[in-house]
């Protein structure tokens, strides 16, 4: 039977089929008013669901429409229609990257960077506004035929602090692609959108997920949550990035935007830097991959390894502070006050003073408050002439305030005496260099203090 054209919300023309999901239909789509093609999302009725559908339409929408990124499908309307919930989205022209997969196989590593850092910078912005995606999968991401990367698919997103119950005792997310925490029933964490990126980033490389498929749902899940991982065998250079962003504890991976970083140093010439104490096998690199950034994934252009040349291990590059309403400084040696912020002034990042005596400064910044919780980041400083080859901050807890995870460092606590020490592959700090790990607080009764923060060399 032919298509026959519909128009809905007296504005909008479905043109034809573009693709389908679990519970909804793509459609191409003409908008009348601003006479452009767009992309509209038709949410299908589940059984016994009531209003459930209405509130994860208007749900993506709101969280979709906050992030601008040249990387993300854009979300511009949502509306419904004849009992029916419509979500309006930009028209991108492409294939997903699981439909690229199955025409060309696995991808030439360049490609896979190319990839992991677009998707990642859109979703580090994402994460910028604390919202978690929750389903990074090959099948949310698109490829169009100059080998740009789109993520797409909010659908099951969420705000950071936003409360969970409607996903009490439901496991969210594509089953090959989770994150072993949420495997395991856990909260999804921003730790888990890194785990996420980095199993689909394995998908293109290697042609199958980290812990492969099944028809059997209890054996994979178990894979995911033993963790029994192997390298992957093309990564070359990018096995050490994608190893850490598949560690098993959350805490142990980097943010989404020292993903982004470590991803391009990759194949990027400079020194190589091998941590005191590593928490993944590294993998001996024995010739470069030089990437050129030129190339289309669509075109399937493969660069063979220069040689005569040695690849250089990826380099952590920290990533921009973001500034909050509060900093609090500590050194091994008394530092210089900071003073308050006088009531609308814009807040700043301040400077880091010198520690006379050498050793490290440790900066304590909320970053993100919500009812009932925070996010803070915790920036240590390398003082010293000399690179640190490891660090400790130690703190005590303010009442009223307790550390419901931590990543990008090791956390060990007695009562409200809190210590983090390095998580191995961020134990060297050079000169003048940085490195920061972050935490989420669960608060109760009013706002605590920062506390003040001591922060010791190795």
């Amino acid at each position: 039977m032919a298509f026959e054209e519909q128009l809905v919300n007296g504005r909008y023309r479905l043109l034809g089929h573009l693709g389908h999901g679990a519970m909804s239909l793509v459609w191409r789509a003409k908008d009348e008013r601003l006479d452009r093609v767009v992309a509209v999302k038709q949410f299908l009725h589940e059984p016994d669901a009531g209003g459930d559908v209405c509130e994860r339409a208007i749900r993506e929408a709101r969280l979709a429409s906050r992030l601008r990124h040249p990387n993300a499908v854009a979300v511009y309307d949502v509306f419904e229609d004849a009992g029916s919930m419509y979500l309006v989205m930009e028209y991108v022209p492409a294939r997903s990257l699981t439909e690229l997969l199955v025409e060309r196989g696995p991808l030439p590593r360049c490609d896979v960077l190319r990839l992991g850092r677009q998707i990642g910078a859109a979703l580090a912005a994402a994460h910028g506004d604390w919202i978690l995606h929750r389903d990074v999968t090959p099948n949310n991401v698109l490829v169009t035929d100059d080998g740009t990367a789109r993520i797409t698919d909010f659908g099951v997103s969420r705000a950071l602090g936003e409360h969970p119950a409607a996903d009490d005792g439901v496991v969210v997310g594509t089953l090959p692609y989770l994150a072993p925490e949420v495997a395991r029933g856990g909260e999804a964490g921003l730790p888990s959108d890194v785990y996420s990126l980095g199993a689909t980033l394995y998908t293109a490389l290697e042609g199958t997920p980290p812990f492969g498929t099944s028809d059997d749902p209890i054996t994979l899940l178990r894979r995911i949550t033993e963790n029994q991982l192997s390298p992957p065998s093309h990564g070359g250079p990018l096995t050490a990035v994608l190893m850490r962003m598949l560690e098993r504890d959350p805490a142990a991976r980097p943010s989404m935007q020292e993903t982004v970083d470590l991803l391009a140093a990759v194949g990027r010439p400079g020194p190589a830097v091998v941590p005191r104490r590593s928490r993944f096998r590294r993998a001996a690199v024995t010739g470069a991959a030089a990437c050129l950034t030129s190339v289309s994934v669509a075109a399937g252009l493969a660069l063979a390894d220069r040689p005569g040349t040695t690849a250089a291990a990826p380099v952590e590059h920290p990533p921009t502070t973001i500034t909050a309403d509060r900093t609090v400084r500590s050194t091994t040696t008394a530092p210089a006050p900071v003073p308050p912020r006088a009531s609308g002034e814009p807040s700043r990042r301040p400077a880091v003073q010198p520690s006379g005596t050498g050793g490290c400064t440790a900066r304590y910044e909320v970053t993100n408050a919500w009812p009932g919780g925070a996010q803070v980041q915790v920036t240590v400083h390398n003082d010293r002439p000399t690179r640190l080859t490891g660090w400790t901050v130690t703190w005590v807890q303010p009442g009223g305030a307790g550390i419901r995870d931590l990543w990008n460092g090791t956390l060990s606590q007695a009562g409200s005496s809190v210590t983090v020490t390095d998580a191995g592959w961020n134990a060297l700090v050079e000169p003048d260099g940085s490195a920061t790990f972050g935490l989420n607080q669960d608060i109760t009764g009013g706002r605590p203090p920062a506390p003040a923060l001591s922060c010791q060399t190795n």
